[in-house]
């Protein structure tokens, strides 16, 4: 069902992984033996991102918490340096150090990051895995066919079901899109918006622009040059 989340990965992190690898590395049967010994210090290396993690969410935070924070950073980084010597530190890294004083000036975390904007970007998105380019290449496929005269009319019934999925409130290339399906001799909706015919002086000179700049979309031809007001 797609990629984990940022708060999924932080729960898997501080709270499955720490309880499993704990009971996979913490006993070391042989003390002898070079696996064991390592996947100890791996263990104890890992403890310290989540020690960072559980203090850095934390709704309080004081000046203690800010040292513990950085002191579990710090240990964090020379640990994973003495297990992976040729491993190549990254810029995170770097920044992660300075949430430290973020905490001291600024406070908890919940009240400064950007994470309740990107959940919601996230919902407006709907998890769309393809790119802006290819989902607006799918929905004027989909226009071209719908419109055609050999679109079955099973299919055609559903374009009132478009646009009741877009609220008539808000202006933007999908409501356009959509309104596009509906015939300009329907009466209008609460709103008192109904398409309205673009003269075809700037219909034509708006028709060659883009399919200049971005071109006409495979089978996607423009099919009327209607609006709405």
């Amino acid at each position: 069902h797609g990629k984990l989340k940022a708060d999924q990965w932080r729960t898997l992190g501080t709270t499955y992984l720490p309880i499993s690898l704990i009971r996979l590395w913490y006993q070391v049967e042989d003390t002898n033996d070079q696996r064991s010994l390592q996947c100890r210090q791996l263990l104890e290396v890992t403890l310290s991102p989540i020690s960072v993690v559980i203090i850095a969410s934390s709704r309080t935070t004081s000046q203690e918490k800010a040292d513990l924070y950085l002191n579990h950073m710090q240990s964090y980084l020379k640990g994973l340096r003495e297990l992976f010597p040729k491993y190549t530190f990254l810029p995170n890294h770097h920044m992660a150090l300075h949430l430290a004083e973020y905490l001291q000036l600024y406070g908890p975390v919940h009240s400064w990051w950007t994470f309740p904007f990107e959940c919601l970007i996230g919902m407006l998105q709907r998890q769309l895995e393809e790119t802006i380019s290819t989902s607006f290449t799918k929905s004027a496929n989909l226009q071209a066919f719908m419109l055609k005269d050999g679109c079955p009319q099973a299919i055609k019934n559903w374009s009132s079901h478009f646009a009741k999925l877009i609220d008539p409130q808000v202006r933007n290339t999908l409501l356009t899109d959509i309104a596009r399906f509906l015939s300009v001799d329907e009466p209008a909706d609460a709103t008192g918006r109904r398409m309205a015919p673009i003269a075809e002086g700037p219909y034509k000179a708006l028709q060659t622009y883009f399919n200049y700049v971005i071109g006409t979309p495979r089978q996607a031809k423009v099919l009327n040059s209607y609006i709405v007001k």
